[in-house]
């Protein structure tokens, strides 16, 4: 009896929790918007968790605790849509290059990150910023794709990545939202990549088909689209 009781109440407390696993870029539009559902539901909680989205995406495989799926890029839920239930477009995420605020090494296009005095770092490719950079470059052409891959140093993250740049490297292929970030836009300026090269690629969050509370992960969906949500995800460069 105490253990069928156990179990009610264990499964009770989960659903009043949700799990959001979301790449770091958009950690502050998430964490903004789980404070005000939390506030919209009282004894919700959201909980979050943030980083790399290709290492968040096997976590959430291996581990099936995760309610909605937040990366960077589609492309990371497009791998097996039939791990989730319901998605939905919630913004768009742009490639740049991203250059020492003041830019010291005169960098002007995507073209000067070749040159031989301009260091660089990129994505790995377990990330969705180091997915989508292999593609626009891939794009340019593969000998500049080499030129690049030869010369960087990888980073894992987005985060890692804007940090190194304030510190160490000249320039990085990052997206665009973490220049507004207020403790690195003091230090960083950001140079668009051609759009031919560089569509921006659609924001989508992903209820599981594993999450334990469906109905209360898909209303966070359906606020990360409404009005709110969408100024919300604006004021973060999204």
């Amino acid at each position: 009896m105490k253990k069928i009781l156990f179990l009610i109440v264990a499964k009770i407390l989960l659903a009043q929790t949700l799990v959001i696993y979301s790449g770091v870029t958009m950690k502050y539009p998430v964490k903004e918007m789980a404070k005000i559902f939390e506030k919209k539901y009282p004894g919700l909680k959201v909980k979050t968790l943030f980083g790399n989205s290709g290492s968040l995406y096997d976590k959430m495989i291996k581990q099936k605790k995760c309610d909605i799926y937040f990366p960077g890029s589609d492309k990371l839920i497009k791998i097996n849509p039939k791990l989730f239930s319901y998605i939905a477009k919630v913004g768009e995420n742009e490639l740049v290059v991203m250059i020492k605020k003041g830019n010291p090494k005169k960098i002007m296009s995507l073209n000067d990150l070749a040159k031989p005095y301009v260091s660089v770092i990129i994505g790995s490719n377990i990330s969705s910023v180091g997915l989508k950079t292999k593609e626009v470059l891939l794009k340019k052409s593969q000998k500049f794709y080499n030129q690049i891959k030869q010369k960087a140093i990888v980073g894992y993250t987005s985060n890692e990545i804007v940090a190194n740049v304030i510190t160490d490297t000249d320039s990085g292929i990052n997206w665009k939202a973490l220049a507004y970030w207020k403790h690195y836009k003091p230090f960083v300026d950001i140079i668009s990549i051609d759009k031919n090269l560089n569509p921006k690629c659609d924001l989508v969050m992903a209820v599981t088909s594993f999450a334990s509370n469906k109905e209360m992960a898909k209303k966070f969906l359906e606020f990360a689209k409404s009005t709110k949500g969408q100024e919300i995800m604006r004021k973060w460069g999204f």
